[in-house]
């Protein structure tokens, strides 16, 4: 609001207030029926080229042979179109006597009666009536045949009183047009249409009407549908169309009129040089390029406005007045930096009004209007500007606010050269200040220059013209569609959470609101939405309506097709939302324009403002959808909720969720009640999913221990899931003082998990015994209505169900049988479902008779005695097989061909039934089992465990060959059992001496004391193979003898040379070297200790008789000898 100042009395009037004598009836806006009894009214209206072509047209349809008679007269706020509307009154009357003599001459002898109303937010009906002097309430709805028959009633008394015909002015019909967008059922545009068809009619008795808006009636259509959009165009046609947009040169004449300044007052001084300006203003095309020199007699006319004022003044009154202020309520307003207080501070001098001072009237009374709308784009910057800028005088202010108005503007025709700045701000004394106010505000980077005419601006790009955009995003959008289907698309789904629900159920389940045009309600209904476990738990559709007519066919259609909707399905009928749309055409004009304008992205301001603008559009209609965007909000007004079971009126908010949460409750009968947020969710927390795994493995690794051997002590998010679903659900419960998983009893089911662990059985099932089912398949199953299970959850229940179901269940990855799910199988099969089935095993008749036994046989304890499976044979061979042997035993073929067979039986099997009943029966040379097959397993189960046993040995037989070979290789007896110290007692002395890397190596390895024999062998192997001996082929088993022998050659070369050296081989060994005279030679080191003396020292003893009874044959005989032996060790290590 802005402030205003008191009127000064005559005493204190200013030497410029004396000058000027204001008109009273340029001081308040005109009201038709309260101003056609003030006689004096319309004396002094001056007649314009604009309003003298409309009166001559409007007369012409008096006469008896127009065709014409229906007109729509559109102009902005405060150009005279009431003005014009009482004065065409009073010459239709005849009343020339309260006309200025230029209107006299057309009252002419055809008169007509004048019946004049001014229109409100209300039916058309009614404004009609109250024009034609019927008075009826506010709230009534006069039909179209009352008001047609009022209006002939009105013709009829207008001729017998003398006139030919009736003259009915409708003021301010916008309001009305309003009034009927909102409520199209009323039929106010039909009734207008059929004004205008009766004006057309009315031949030899006139019926002219004459309606007054401030825009097309297009406008006021644009958010109705595009068939009523049409309707309305088309009424439209019925009336032509009059624009009232007084020219700017039409325009300074009234100024001049409506100041009324006393010329012999005015200094000549003053008067010449307003002249002159008003002649340069003109050459400058300020007042349009046809601008006649005439005007310029009226410089002095307009004081104290300078002639270049008045341009910039009636282009802000457009853009800013926001149809609250005009031309004329400006020069009689006493508002802050107006011309009225222009005037009352000016005292003794006659200062014109400026464009700098009309900058500051525009900043302290239009601001919050420039906010709101398109001209705000760089309001915010120029007010940042105007306070950060040093100006050095006064000179610069004034360039800088002329400047800045001017830019705000941006009108082509309002150029801020440096020419037009000097007209506007020159008073004849000042143009060197101007000048050199200029220069310097170019020289600081305060002003720039651009485009072709060097227009100055405060910023040097070019800058985005808001005012151009936004009309033509309101042209492209208000053709793009129906605004109802445009309103729907701009409300996107939501979702209301019925936390009753919740509560109980420990799921947070939701409800998508959609809203569908009502024209759209056959097509839903045809293809609605199916409650799959992938999307929203129900589904809510708001249906709007254009109008009450669409309302009232949409809540017929329901009816008809209510049983056809499907469960979970909830639809509703709005009423009209006329607010809304009112706001949605804004919104939906500035999303236009922020999309659809690529000068926005050189233009960062342009670009800031566009963005509010959404978003202040945004606010806006939120806020007149009155809470139907949030139906979660007990705001707006009750609806019936139509479903397959009946109706349900329900106010938004508490009423609404707790139906939904009812709903909930019975659409979702079998859904479990875990009350752990963490895991019973659609997407759970990384922190959730680490709980999930580690329980699984504890599952599978302890299940017969309390707490599955969690620590009581802590309480990781594990250890609430394990207490809050499988300790309370009662699925891990211990029974004479053992621990195991078992399926509770309805009443022990706390957690109302049965439901799913049979729902897990059928889909099992289903497809027929012993077929693999995708896990997937299982998931997706559980999401189904009436079980609706979560996909946090769904891989829990699956663990629980083959936790209790572990002798009939099996479980596949990639076709592979796993004998447990622990933690990192579970992780897996989270990440990648796809891999994995399911399969239900069950044996029954001959083949469970004879399973019974093989399992007696074989010594296997399953846990469940009373329920014995073929899980409880399958996991012991798979785990066996899989984990219990290492590679070597299941790649070796040093095995017999009945254990080679068992083993790719093992490890080829892919069915558990195949396998117990067929597989294994072959594998062991006999016939299946079954009625013609196997009926005793003895045996089977004897051949099984010779095979397996043969298996389980393979590997520790590895180890002892290649122990065995070590000693060899090393000249050890391998029946000595100290043989391994001896070997390795020689390797120490040779290690502290040996520097190169491979045999050192090597012989670290031998001289190793600290290992067990077998780890010894392990580590002595996997160095001359590189490869762990675990993970051998029979082929490495070769490759270790050749690269023993090797080593071994190696060590004991090195020894020979070490003799002597060491104090350990002194006394106890020798190394013999034969030469003969061709040069052969042969030689070995002898060492003896450890050897068995009592076989050693009989054997000396004989060696020495027979040398002694010899002599040198017989010392030649034993060269002879030793060299035969030695030549034939060398030999054997040679082949």
């Amino acid at each position: 609001m802005s402030t205003k100042t008191k009127r000064p009395t005559d005493q204190h009037k200013s030497a410029m207030d004396r000058l000027l004598q204001i008109r009273p009836r340029f001081m308040r806006s005109v009201h038709l029926e309260r101003d056609m009894s003030d006689a004096s009214s319309s004396q002094g209206y001056i007649l314009t080229p604009v309003a003298h072509n409309a009166i001559t047209r409007i007369c012409g349809s008096f006469y008896s042979n127009s065709t014409q008679r229906a007109f729509r007269i559109a102009g902005d706020y405060g150009s005279g179109k009431s003005a014009f509307g009482l004065a065409l009154a009073r010459v239709a009357a005849g009343y020339a006597n309260a006309l200025p003599r230029e209107l006299r001459t057309f009252c002419g002898r055809n008169r007509m009666r004048p019946h004049l109303a001014t229109g409100d937010h209300e039916p058309l009906a009614v404004t009609v009536l109250r024009a034609l002097g019927v008075r009826v309430p506010h709230w009534s709805r006069p039909s179209t045949n009352e008001v047609l028959a009022k209006t002939t009633k009105a013709l009829d008394a207008a001729r017998s009183k003398g006139f030919k015909g009736v003259l009915l002015v409708l003021d301010e019909l916008g309001k009305n047009l309003e009034f009927a967008a909102q409520n199209p059922e009323a039929d106010d545009i039909f009734l207008l249409q059929r004004l205008a068809e009766e004006a057309a009619r009315s031949n030899a008795s006139p019926l002219v009407i004459v309606v007054m808006l401030h825009q097309g009636v297009a406008a006021y259509a644009s958010g109705l549908d595009s068939t009523a959009r049409r309707e309305w165009d088309k009424v439209a046609g019925r009336f032509e169309e009059i624009v009232y947009a007084q020219p700017l040169e039409q325009l300074v004449p009234l100024v001049s009129a409506t100041l009324n300044v006393r010329q012999e007052a005015l200094p000549r001084g003053t008067s010449d040089d307003a002249r002159k300006a008003m002649l340069a203003a003109i050459r400058a095309g300020v007042y349009g390029s046809a601008a006649a020199s005439s005007l310029g007699q009226f410089g002095p006319k307009i004081f104290p406005f300078h002639p270049t004022v008045l341009p910039v003044l009636v282009r802000s009154m457009r853009k800013f007045g926001q149809n609250e202020r005009s031309l004329f309520s400006f020069m009689s307003a006493f508002e802050p930096m107006g011309l009225q207080q222009h005037i009352q501070a000016s005292g003794s001098k006659l200062e014109p009004y400026r464009i700098h001072h009309l900058f500051e009237y525009v900043r302290q009374n239009l601001l919050p209007a420039i906010t709101v709308s398109n001209s705000h784009i760089h309001w915010s910057f120029v007010d940042s500007l105007l306070s950060g800028t040093p100006l050095s005088s006064q000179e610069e202010e004034n360039v800088f606010k002329t400047v800045a108005l001017l830019t705000l503007l941006d009108s082509p025709d309002l150029p801020a050269s440096a020419e037009f700045i000097h007209l506007a701000l020159d008073d004849g004394g000042n143009h060197r200040a101007v000048t050199k106010a200029i220069s310097d505000m170019k020289s600081r980077g305060f002003l720039y220059e651009r485009g072709s005419t060097k227009a100055l601006c405060l910023w040097p790009h070019t800058s985005v013209n808001l005012d151009e955009a936004f009309a033509r995003g309101e042209l492209a959008t208000r053709t793009s569609g129906d605004s109802i289907d445009l309103l729907c698309k701009q409300l996107p789904p939501e979702q209301i959470v019925p936390r009753g629900h919740y509560f109980r159920s420990g799921t947070l389940r939701y409800g998508e609101v959609q809203f569908v045009p009502a024209t759209a309600l056959a097509h839903l209904i045809d293809h609605q939405p199916v409650l799959n476990g992938k999307g929203a738990d129900v589904y809510l559709r708001v249906i709007l309506p254009a109008s009450q007519s669409q309302l009232r066919d949409a809540a017929k259609l329901l009816r008809e097709r209510r049983q056809d909707l499907t469960e979970g399905l909830f639809i509703a009928i709005a009423q009209p939302p006329t607010n809304s749309l009112a706001a949605l055409s804004d919104l939906v004009t500035w999303q236009w324009v922020q999309a659809n304008t690529p000068a926005l992205a050189g233009d960062r301001h342009a670009r800031e403002e566009v963005t509010r603008q959404v978003a202040r559009a945004e606010r806006y209609f939120r806020e007149r959808l009155a809470g139907m965007d949030n139906l979660e909000l007990p705001v707006g007004e009750a609806m019936t909720w139509c479903s397959a079971t009946g109706e349900r009126q329900l106010r938004p908010g508490r009423e609404l969720l707790q139906f939904l949460s009812e709903q909930c409750d019975h659409i979702y009968r079998e859904a479990p009640h875990v009350l752990n947020e963490l895991i019973n969710r659609r997407y759970p927390s990384s922190a959730a999913v680490a709980a999930r795994t580690k329980l699984a493995e504890a599952m599978a690794a302890a299940p017969d221990k309390p707490r599955l051997d969690m620590d009581d002590s802590k309480r990781p998010p594990e250890m609430a899931l394990y207490l809050s679903v499988l300790r309370k659900g009662g699925f891990h419960s211990e029974k004479n003082g053992s621990w195991s998983f078992v399926l509770p009893t309805p009443q022990e089911d706390a957690c109302n998990l049965l439901p799913a662990m049979h729902r897990v059985t059928k889909l099992l099932q289903r497809p027929g015994m012993d077929v693999m089912v995708p896990v997937t398949d299982i998931f997706e199953g559980l999401s189904q209505v009436p079980y609706g299970i979560r996909e946090g959850l769904q891989p829990f229940i699956l663990a629980i169900y083959l936790a209790t179901h572990h002798q009939r269940v099996a479980l596949y990855e990639d076709g592979t049988f796993l004998p447990e799910v622990r933690g990192e199988v579970f992780l897996r099969l989270m990440k990648e479902p796809q891999a994995f089935h399911v399969q239900y095993c069950e044996i029954d008749g001959v083949r469970a008779d004879v399973f019974s036994k093989l399992l007696r046989l074989l010594q296997i304890d399953p846990r469940d005695a009373a329920r014995t499976d073929l899980i409880d044979l399958v996991r012991p061979l798979s785990i066996f097989i899989s984990r219990e042997v290492p590679d070597y035993s299941r790649k070796t073929n040093t095995l017999s061909s009945m254990a080679v067979t068992l083993r790719r039986a093992l490890l080829d099997a892919r069915d558990p039934v195949k396998l117990v009943f067929t597989m294994l029966p072959e594998a062991c040379g006999l016939p299946p089992i079954g009625t013609e097959g196997i009926k005793d397993p003895e045996e089977l189960a004897s051949r099984l465990r010779r095979a397996l046993h043969e298996i389980r040995i393979a590997y520790p037989t590895l180890i002892h060959r290649l122990e065995m070979a070590i000693y060899a290789a090393f000249d050890v007896d391998k029946n000595n059992k100290n043989a391994r110290s001896l070997i390795s007692g020689r390797a120490a002395q040779l290690a502290v001496v040996l520097t190169e890397p491979v045999l050192k190596a090597f012989v670290i390895r031998i001289a190793d004391t600290a290992l067990e024999d077998r780890a010894w062998v392990e580590s002595i192997a996997n160095l001359l193979t590189r490869k762990s001996c675990e993970r051998w082929l029979d082929t490495d088993e070769t490759e270790f003898h050749h690269q023993l022998e090797i080593a071994a050659g190696r060590f004991k070369r090195t020894e020979l040379a070490r003799i002597g050296t060491s104090k350990r081989l002194n006394g106890h060994a020798c190394r013999i070297a034969l030469t003969k005279s061709d040069g052969n030679e042969v030689g070995d080191l002898i060492n003896w200790e450890g050897m068995d003396e009592s076989k050693i020292s009989p054997v000396e003893g004989q060696i020495q008789k027979i040398l002694t009874q010899h002599g040198r044959h017989g010392m030649a005989a034993a060269l002879r000898a030793i060299w035969a032996q030695l030549d034939a060790n060398d030999r054997i290590k040679e082949s």
